[in-house]
């Protein structure tokens, strides 16, 4: 059986919160304005099809916006 190892790549927002300090505010300012979707974050459905949808989940790109932060 395959070891599955999670290493928090992806986090939803709760712990981006927790991670970084940021407020859901200033994390969907940034979601808005200046990080970029598929990159630094994605929405994933429960079911397939819109993935544009009210009730998908966000995940956010830990690593990717640790380094957006460094780069600023």
């Amino acid at each position: 059986m395959a070891q599955v190892i999670f290493n928090e790549e992806w986090v939803v927002e709760a712990k981006l919160c927790e991670r970084t300090g940021l407020s859901k505010r200033q994390i969907t300012c940034y979601r808005a304005h200046r990080w970029i979707e598929g990159i630094h974050f994605k929405r994933v459905t429960q079911t397939e099809g819109d993935n544009s949808s009210p009730r998908a989940t966000l995940w956010y790109n830990f690593p990717k916006i640790n380094s957006f932060v460094q780069e600023q």
